[in-house]
């Protein structure tokens, strides 16, 4: 049966330390939750990691968990005099414990840099008092100069007598298990911190073994190697291109060409296959900078995600071959991956000129940097309301007629309770896979859900928008002056190309009265429509909705 993931929470007051155990309890939080989703698939290595630190008498878990918010902790080592807890009652048997479990390493073998890094500057002088010159100059100097005079077991022994450090051991494991848990590698348990102290606020969502984001270990597997593979080519293709000349070439050739073996074929798992192609997107476009085009074709054309298609006809064009870029185009113009996709390809035809939105020229008084205020006072001068709101508006108002589609529970959507979105959000298929379990908010009348979902969902962190622009006044001036079929056209835009239209929207958001409205563009002195906000303004256009651009220019122009 699926399990309600609203975990235990603390009221946390940012003027007070938290509870004792608090950081602990996160910690146990996301070991028991991962222990318990994907014990199935764990190796006896990676269960034992998560029992391990199950085990642990609360002073460790206690340690163990503020050892692990250090960012120190993670690439690096720790003075053992740093380590001052007041919830640990007793720091050096927990510290005992977590070496014995092997958990901790005490004074383990590393660079003499980074160990005798660990030193003030003063301390470095204390330790290696007879290195001329230690008086003098920054901490970095100080330590250029005793590495260059010092042996480096000699400079280790030394620090070592003055202060032990320790280093986390399981790096890996808890790398693994933040990623089963928070669904990537990029958070935390700070994430715990920011909900707690209560700067986000999270839609409840159920959570089960039979919704989780891996159901196997091959699938596990294959996503650790996806991982593997970005990696790799990041270190490939850094960037700075002078970094290529300490790789060895024959080498790095033959990493390269390993690469486009691992990502080659297509695979029918939806998160991985966009995780390939968005790494083949990557490899192509770093390969295309370094003129190999055969190879990056080769990228591009097995890779199932824009822009690969459009990346293709830029280099065939280059290459001079146009019934390739042709075919290319008939073949995006026929079955479009995005609208930004359609758009490149019409342009790329032939020299193209659009019927520009309506603009009005005004002069620009004081400086460009508040440039929206400027507008929005001139607009409103003789009455009205409006907000810089720019894509918050129509995203805001898309995520409140459907919201029920953006927390459904389909497998693999959500596997935290911090979410703010599915991780299928942006994904072309998004709507189809929630066809069957959803019901389209476009068939009823439109306004009393919005107006619903306005009121009940006010402050819920949704990944569309921030509530912080779309406030609850917002809101309301929107739900009682824009009509419902101009309401029902914005969602369907939206609708249309989702992840297209995340960005582009007009600046300003202006209200005259019922029914009196209008989106407009600004534009300082110099500045031009980008392809995003050309996009929205003919989308709108094309609806009837009212949209202009207000265009400053320097008074002496």
């Amino acid at each position: 049966m699926p399990q309600s993931l609203s975990m235990p929470s603390v009221r946390l007051d940012p003027r007070r330390p938290p509870p004792a155990g608090y950081y602990a309890g996160n910690l146990l939080t996301v070991i028991e939750t991962v222990l318990d989703r994907y014990g199935d698939i764990l190796t006896d290595e990676e269960r034992d990691f998560g029992l391990r630190v199950r085990a642990l008498a609360p002073d460790a878990q206690r340690l163990l968990a503020r050892l692990l918010g250090r960012v120190s902790a993670r690439d690096g080592a720790i003075r053992e005099d740093s380590l001052d807890y007041a919830e640990v009652a007793d720091i050096p048997g927990a510290l005992a414990e977590l070496a014995a479990g092997g958990l901790v390493e005490r004074c383990p073998a590393m660079p003499a840099g980074a160990v005798v890094g660990l030193l003030t500057r003063p301390e470095m002088h204390r330790v290696f008092r007879e290195v001329d010159g230690v008086r003098r100059g920054t901490k970095a100097d100080h330590l250029e100069r005793i590495l260059a005079l010092t042996p480096p077991a000699f400079c280790r022994w030394r620090v070592r007598r003055f202060v032990g450090w320790l280093r986390f051991t399981e790096s890996a494991f808890l790398d693994l298990y933040r990623l089963l848990f928070f669904g990537d590698r990029s958070r935390d348990l700070t994430t715990f911190v920011l909900r707690d102290l209560g700067v986000h606020r999270y839609e409840p969502v159920n959570l089960s073994r039979a919704t989780r984001q891996f159901p196997d270990r091959e699938t596990l597997a294959r996503f650790l190697d996806l991982t593997v593979a970005d990696d790799d080519i990041r270190t490939l293709f850094p960037m700075r291109v002078d970094d290529h000349g300490s790789q060895d070439e024959p080498l790095r050739e033959a990493a390269i060409a390993d690469l486009v073996q691992r990502l080659w074929t297509r695979l029918d798992n939806r998160m991985l296959e966009r995780r390939r192609s968005r790494a083949l997107n990557r490899l192509g476009r770093s390969l295309e900078r370094e003129g190999d085009f055969d190879l990056a074709l080769a990228c591009y054309a097995r890779s199932t995600l824009a822009p690969a298609r459009e990346r293709r006809m830029r280099i065939l064009h280059r290459l001079g071959d146009r019934h390739g870029v042709e075919q290319l185009r008939a073949e995006v113009l026929a079955s479009p991956w995005a609208a930004l996709e359609t758009d490149f390809a019409t342009r790329f035809a032939r020299p193209f000129r659009r019927r520009p939105a309506p603009v009005e020229d005004l002069v620009l008084t004081g400086s460009a940097a508040g440039i929206e205020a400027q507008a929005l006072a001139h607009l409103t001068a003789e009455g009205g309301i409006g907000w810089h709101l720019e894509n918050d508006l129509p995203m805001a108002v898309f995520a409140m007629a459907y919201w029920a589609w953006l927390f459904a529970p389909l497998p693999g959507a959500f596997v935290n309770a911090f979410q703010t979105g599915p991780t299928d959000l942006y994904w072309p298929d998004f709507f189809k896979s929630r066809e069957g379990i959803c019901e389209d908010p476009l068939d009823g009348t439109l306004k009393p859900l919005l107006r619903t979902m306005a009121r009940a969902k006010a402050g819920v962190a949704n990944r569309l928008f921030s509530w912080h622009r779309f406030t609850s006044d917002v809101a309301d001036a929107v739900m009682d002056n824009i009509p419902e079929s101009d309401l029902r056209a914005l969602v369907e835009i939206v609708r249309e190309d989702l992840a297209g239209k995340r960005a582009g929207f007009p600046d300003l958001t202006v209200i005259y009265g019922p029914g009196r409205y209008e989106f407009v563009e600004v534009k300082g002195p110099g500045d031009q429509l980008q392809i995003h906000q050309r996009l929205w303004i003919e989308a709108l256009e094309r609806r009837g909705l009212p949209v202009r651009v207000l265009r400053y220019r320097r008074p002496d122009r």
